[in-house]
């Protein structure tokens, strides 16, 4: 059986089609991120925004005409969805709801009989599937009600996977080479806290489990770091990159946002981050042009971008979904001025980024090897910078130090 998985969206799904393609891989299945030939196709989508729903609609049917002979499986928060901007399902064969997305590889197994071309059991497919780190889904769900987001319902409220088989799934990831475990979750600070644990009792735990290997840490909202994580985030083995939604800059929209913080507390977390951390890499995503966001409050997101010192922003145009508060708090920004106020926080994310990469010039940074050019090769750093060296046997996936020698458009240019 040839087994195409195409992602599309957050971490947590490239985790979860992670898993589902080692678990293909190990059972003899030929699985690959974009199989030139496949038997199925398994499609793990995103409804963050209308633009979303669109790239799955064009993605479902451009595999459609590439492979009419295929089975399309599609799964994600686009089927959970039940008002998409434009639905996808009914040019699929079969949808998995998120609740049931573990069901697919018995599926799989179960439909359809392993043809030529299937690899012996116990074959990597995660490699197969492109990802040179190591993705952890380690929570699903969510409590929170930001009034933007439909996410909450897709996916219903957090759960904690359980910890044994975490520990259990990073020690195999490291045994596999990998030099690098990103822990993900939907909400993922809130990561055991409905048996009374906590993110920082499980990161003690998980240090000691994937050693050399080192922990970074995806997505995590300001309001779910507090003292105990923020001294153990300094600790040797977790990368130094920290991403912190911020959403916007100034309080009154941040309170019609239903967000838990407001720029004071965001600012007086960052210090505290890098009085522990000073090198620290600090990333964002931040919405302009939400309902009622006048030129000032666009204004106070800049100024606070500045203030933090933001080395990368996901910007994205407030985009209405239904069955979310928003809508009902009025008109969002005229599309030009939304346009425009994305555009110029896309150029202050860029000169800020380039600030922050400059400051690593003849320097030494540990970096996993993550794609292989014809003369080159790409890594990424533990302070989340790009960088490329001349190939000279490296091993994707693998942890190396590395000196700086200069900036590139796209990164720092290695030794």
């Amino acid at each position: 059986m040839r087994v195409s998985i195409q992602t599309l969206g957050c971490k947590v799904n490239f985790a979860e089609m992670q898993d589902l393609a080692d678990r293909l891989g190990r059972a003899g299945v030929d699985v690959r991120e974009d199989h030139p030939d496949p038997d199925v196709c398994v499609i793990n989508s995103c409804t963050v925004t209308a633009q979303a729903d669109r790239k799955v609609r064009t993605l479902v049917h451009g595999i459609r005409r590439r492979h009419p002979q295929a089975h399309v499986v599609l799964t994600g928060c686009h089927v959970d969805n039940p008002h998409p901007r434009a639905s996808a399902r009914d040019a699929a064969d079969i949808v998995f709801p998120n609740q049931r997305k573990r069901e697919i590889f018995e599926y799989l197994m179960a439909s359809t009989s392993p043809v030529s071309g299937s690899l012996p059991p116990d074959s990597s497919g995660a490699r197969a599937f492109g990802r040179s780190r190591y993705f952890l889904k380690v929570q699903d769900g969510c409590n929170h009600r930001c009034t933007y987001c439909i996410v909450w319902r897709t996916r219903g409220s957090s759960i904690s996977e359980a910890e044994s088989d975490l520990l259990e799934r990073a020690q195999a990831a490291v045994q596999a080479g990998y030099g690098e475990i990103v822990l993900t979750g939907v909400d993922l600070g809130s990561y055991g806290r409905e048996r009374q644990s906590s993110l920082a009792d499980f990161l003690t735990r998980l240090l000691n489990t994937v050693a050399p290997a080192r922990l970074r840490l995806s997505s995590i909202n300001a309001n779910d770091i507090g003292p105990a994580l923020i001294d153990l985030l300094g600790a040797p083995g977790i990368c130094r990159h920290l991403h912190i939604p911020l959403q916007s800059g100034s309080d009154r929209v941040l309170k019609r946002m239903g967000r838990l913080y407001r720029s004071g507390d965001y600012l007086r977390l960052v210090g505290a981050l890098r009085a522990r951390i000073p090198d620290l890499a600090l990333t964002t995503d931040v919405i302009v042009g939400f309902p009622g966001e006048t030129a000032d409050d666009f204004a106070q997101t800049q100024t606070l971008a500045r203030e933090a010192g933001f080395s990368g922003m996901h910007v994205f145009r407030y985009s209405p979904r239904a069955g979310t508060a928003a809508p009902r708090l009025g008109r969002p920004a005229d599309d030009p001025v939304a346009r425009a106020r994305s555009s110029a926080l896309q150029a202050q994310a860029e000169a800020q980024r380039r600030m922050y990469e400059a400051r690593f010039i003849d320097r030494d940074l540990d970096v996993v090897w993550d794609r292989s050019f014809d003369h080159r090769m790409r890594g990424l750093s533990d302070t989340y910078i790009t960088v490329f060296a001349p190939r000279r046997g490296q091993m994707l996936g693998a942890l190396e130090t590395v000196h700086a020698l200069a900036a590139s458009d796209s990164g720092l240019l290695v030794g």
